[in-house]
């Protein structure tokens, strides 16, 4: 059995059958994981340290990129509202996370043994990382201490945070969401989608710039309404 995925908790195991997830403090996050095991084609699981399931292939995001450069809509549209959709059931266990880092999600395919349309195989993305979970209350998470402000993928507000403790908005998520999605799908080299996103003057037109290819589309605009400067007009929808 080898390791194919690693993060601070959670690991993924391949053997010559199937795959298994293993979470430390699974039981915290009970919300969250059902999520996950509801995607998953899964074969045993006791509780949400343990799972064991059935893919045809798991493979980090950053391999994904190495290997396409840039994903599909269906790609962008399945890693947006996937992590989207885990990340409202962990809310309901009481947590959240400042931001997403590529490192941390994988994607795993499943056999589709019902298809008809010649759709393909079912495609999940997976953010596995409980390490960065803190406590939320009525939307605001209070940082209590310094914090790495080199992440690729972090919000405005966070850029702007000096002292401690301090309280931000729960949706500082959803900015990092949208555009680490952004960044997967960019036409443009990607290295330049972040230094314009990153720049200390905000440019919504800009985003819109690296966005034009999907302009229009559900996910276009479910992606503006994340990438909104101010937190509280950010609103998480894909319709």
């Amino acid at each position: 059995m080898s390791i194919i995925f690693k993060s601070d908790t959670c690991k993924i195991y391949k053997n010559k059958k199937n795959y298994k997830l293993t979470c430390e403090h699974g039981e915290i996050f009970n919300s969250f994981f059902k999520k996950i095991h509801k995607n998953l084609d899964v074969i045993d699981s006791n509780n949400n340290n343990y799972v064991t399931f059935d893919a045809v292939k798991v493979e980090r995001l950053d391999s994904l990129l190495n290997r396409k450069s840039l994903l599909s809509y269906r790609h962008l549209k399945q890693l947006f509202t996937n992590l989207g959709k885990q990340f409202e059931s962990l809310e309901k266990d009481g947590y959240s996370t400042l931001f997403l880092k590529i490192n941390d999600i994988v994607r795993v395919e499943i056999d589709n043994k019902i298809q008809t349309g010649g759709t393909g195989n079912d495609i999940f993305f997976l953010y596995l990382n409980t390490h960065k979970f803190v406590p939320i209350k009525d939307d605001i998470i209070t940082i209590e201490r310094p914090f790495t402000k080199d992440n690729l993928f972090i919000s405005p507000e966070l850029k702007n945070v000096n002292s401690f403790p301090i309280n931000i908005s729960n949706k500082s998520l959803y900015y990092s969401l949208a555009l680490l999605t952004c960044y997967c799908g960019a036409v443009e080299n990607n290295t330049n989608i972040l230094t314009d996103f990153n720049k200390s003057k905000y440019d919504f037109d800009q985003i819109k710039v690296y966005l034009s290819h999907i302009e229009n589309t559900k996910l276009y605009w479910s992606l503006l309404r994340c990438l909104k400067h101010k937190p509280e007009e950010r609103i998480y929808l894909y319709i």
